[in-house]
């Protein structure tokens, strides 16, 4: 029989002794041994092994991604692969990396050792005619390179004809055929082969059928990992042994799940095998005077800052958009919607760009085997080019620079699929279609119906292909809720805000003050009404003063909560969100007191309610009134963003209500003791709900100014209900130590809200004082 040729072949290489990826001084030297054709009948011809030494030798010895001084050993003699394997070992240096990787057939004797099948190897004389693991492992041991890197692509079981027995030895173990610990000398050696002890090594997607040439499951995956830079997990711009391990193994196992692969690592310290494109782009942070603006509780100031987003957004160096990207996302989701439209506007325009939209690999012959390439270019701001690439076999693809190059390999058939292009802005689908040719005559293309889980298409039979310059999908990374479509395009152009966005802010800033003044005026009126209620008949022919005195604490301070939340409201200089924090505390101290003023005609004492009581109630619910008609009609200036247990303030409110629940709930439950009436008792636990509620929703409010107003003025209707409450359960005979922890409790919680008050405020602005970004343009409500 004729011998297959052997070939060794040089790859390019970054010079010996030169820098690899982790900065390692010493030479990085692979020797590459592929068998796919065999002497002997009984060893099945393998299709991947010369693909597979192509595919690896080649991004090996990139100098850009491996760096290393390759050399291919193909369809050798077994002779002359371990006279190759051997001067790999025996001329290396201390500080060389070394990597060894096999691909072929692997086989057994009876004794259960691994063999690496040569061009001559015979199964009934492996030890003469085939490579020993044993003589490998002593190569390894005898080398004085301190770091050996092992690749077995081999199956056992499947490497045999049909008629040849394979005798139950017991599985080969590849690991316990090259075992840790014999190296000695402080070096490192690792082992990772494709499959495990029975497992088969795959080929493509099928052991034994006849099909295109392309690498195995487990070289494809080494091969892609490496090139894509898809196997930098942690994205440090380099490929360590780890990380490629891990990246293998999922995509092997995605595969084919009954392949297995597995390692056996023995190294001190990290081993980098690549360089890779993906380095991690890490954010800077945005300004100090833009943070601060971005705190102010006007949305106006915000507006402002969110247009100075904007410009870094496009800036190119990339830690400095990618620190603007993430402060325009966090604006999107936890501001108003008048500001998080325009964020959202400015990350819409922000996404990626492709040209083509789509590819289309037309007229490829039947039965071909040649991969076929297209060009996509990525288009947009910097950052939106800093692409990687999803695409699934038959696809790849590669980036370089702002130009991804896909490859497909050709099925046999029709195909129709799709790839994602995705940068820190956004992605974008692109759809991907290839025809057969069949003497000269083009088969149709496949229905975009059957587009695979991409989702580019989901029509049936009948739907037409995707048109080769139809737009692609694009999927941004925020999803914006600006109505108007001229929004996005104008969103990349000018300083000031899109004319659309304009008319939306002026229309809105006439509603809003329109509801301030409405909404104000209604509040102060109910709070005139309710301390002018002490000067009139209270029960019967009593005023307030005389019948109930321990009342007249609790209707000044509703009346002055009232009254200062309608000023707030009225004054055009205080901020809409700060007024609408202190109106929504005093509404819920008034909805409390509004329960207790009930109590005095529901406690059974008979009375009737007099001019006074009436009055009273009135004012109650006037200034409940205001509360609905503010919140109701000034919508999306309040949000919830969430309880942010970082910010001091919040910390020392939630400390507060503890306490103050905690001493409410315990009078709540001596009251349900002693001979008082159920309604008060009942009172008592609505206060302690909503001294649990309150501060919640308080502390959760976007602005925090807005939430610090709430507690706060919810805080002084609370002792100004409690206290007067607390002493005339006293002086009605109840325990007089509830007066006075009942006070505390509450006083605990009026401090504690006012010190949050001022403390949150010093952190919203800084020492660099009051910003004034956003000012110069007078882009919303004032």
């Amino acid at each position: 029989m004729s011998e297959s040729p052997r070939r060794v072949v040089p790859t390019p290489q970054s010079g010996a002794g030169s820098p690899g990826p982790g900065g390692s001084s010493g030479a990085r030297r692979a020797l590459i041994v592929a068998n796919d054709t065999y002497d002997h009948p009984s060893l099945s011809q393998l299709r991947a092994p010369e693909a597979d030494a192509r595919a690896l030798a080649d991004v090996l010895g990139d100098p850009e991604i491996g760096g290393f001084e390759v050399s291919v050993v193909h369809n050798a003699a077994s002779y002359e692969v371990q006279t190759h394997i051997e001067d790999l070992f025996a001329d290396s240096r201390p500080e060389d990396l070394v990597l060894l990787h096999f691909s072929g057939h692997g086989l057994k004797n009876d004794a259960g050792e691994l063999f690496i099948a040569a061009r001559n190897t015979r199964p009934d004389r492996l030890v003469s005619t085939s490579v020993p693991a044993d003589f490998v492992q002593r190569c390894m041991r005898g080398a004085i390179a301190r770091t050996i890197v092992l690749f077995l692509d081999c199956c056992y079981g499947g490497a045999f004809g049909e008629g040849v027995t394979v005798r139950a030895a017991g599985p080969v173990n590849v690991m316990e055929s090259f075992p840790a610990g014999r190296l000695g000398g402080g070096r490192g050696r690792a082992v990772i082969s494709a499959s495990s002890a029975m497992e088969y090594a795959f080929e493509g997607t099928t052991l034994t059928a006849d099909h295109e040439v392309q690498p195995s499951v487990f070289t494809s995956a080494v091969v892609d990992g490496l090139r894509s830079g898809d196997a930098d997990r942690d994205e440090d711009g380099l490929v360590s042994l780890g990380e490629l391990y891990e990246y293998v193994f999922d995509r092997v196992r995605e595969q084919n799940p009954r392949q297995t692969p597995g390692r056996d690592v023995e190294m001190s310290g990290e081993v980098y095998l690549a360089r890779s494109r993906r380095k991690r782009i890490r954010p800077l942070p945005i300004p100090d005077r833009i943070a601060d603006a971005l705190r102010e509780p006007d949305p106006t100031y915000r507006r402002g800052a969110v247009l100075e987003l904007r410009d870094r957004l496009g800036h190119p160096d990339l830690g400095v958009a990618l620190g603007a990207l993430e402060a325009l996302q966090e604006v999107v989701r936890s501001d108003i919607r008048l500001v998080a439209d325009d964020a959202a506007a400015f990350l819409a325009a922000a996404a990626p760009g492709v040209s083509p939209s789509s590819l289309a690999f037309d007229a490829i012959a039947p039965g071909s085997a040649v991969d076929v390439e297209q060009e996509v270019r990525v288009s947009g701001i910097p950052l939106a080019r800093e692409v990687h690439v999803e695409a699934e076999p038959p696809l790849t693809a590669i980036v370089a620079g702002d130009t991804v190059t896909v490859t497909f390999a050709p099925t046999g058939g029709p195909y129709a699929g799709s790839l994602t292009i995705t940068s820190p802005t956004g992605s974008v689908v692109v759809p991907v279609t290839a025809r057969l040719s069949t003497d000269g005559v083009s088969e149709p293309s496949p229905a975009t119906g059957l587009l695979g889980p991409a989702g580019v298409g989901s029509a049936g039979a009948g739907s037409a292909e995707p048109e080769a310059g139809s737009p692609p999908a694009t999927v941004p990374t925020p999803e914006p809720h600006v109505e108007e479509v001229e929004t996005t395009s104008a969103a990349t152009t000018g300083d000031a805000p899109p004319v659309a966005v304009r008319s939306e802010t002026d229309e809105a800033a006439a509603r809003v003050r329109r509801m301030r003044i409405a909404a104000g005026t209604t509040a102060v009126v109910g709070g005139v009404f309710t301390m002018a209620s002490m000067l009139l008949p209270w029960l019967g022919s009593d005023s307030s003063a005389s019948f109930e005195s321990d009342l007249v604490l609790n209707l000044v301070v509703f009346g002055v909560l009232a009254i200062t939340a309608g000023a707030a409201l009225l004054a055009v200089a205080s901020p809409v969100a700060l007024a609408l924090g202190l109106l929504a505390g005093t509404a819920v101290a008034t909805a409390l007191g509004l329960v207790q003023l009930l109590g005095t005609v529901l406690d059974g004492r008979g009375d009737t309610p007099g001019q006074g009581w009436s009055l009273s109630l009135v004012g109650h619910l006037v200034v409940l009134a205001a509360a609905v008609v503010a919140l109701g009609g000034i919508r999306g200036v309040l949000t919830f963003a969430g309880i942010r247990w970082s910010r001091p303030w919040v910390v020392i409110v939630s400390l507060a209500a503890v306490v103050g629940v905690l001493c409410i709930a315990d009078w709540a439950m001596y009251l349900g003791t002693a001979d008082v009436p159920g309604y008060w008792v009942f009172t008592v636990w609505v206060w302690v709900v909503a001294a649990l509620v309150t501060p919640a929703v308080a502390l959760s409010l976007a602005p925090a100014a807005a939430g610090r107003a709430m507690v706060a003025s919810w805080a002084v209707g609370l002792f100004g209900i409690v206290v007067p409450a607390s002493w005339l359960a006293v002086r009605s005979g109840g325990e007089g130590r509830f007066l006075w922890v009942t006070a505390v409790s509450c006083g605990v919680l009026l401090v504690a809200s006012l010190v949050a008050s001022l403390v949150g405020r010093q952190g919203d602005v800084q020492s660099s004082g009051e910003t004034q970004v956003g000012r110069s343009g007078d882009t919303g409500p004032a």
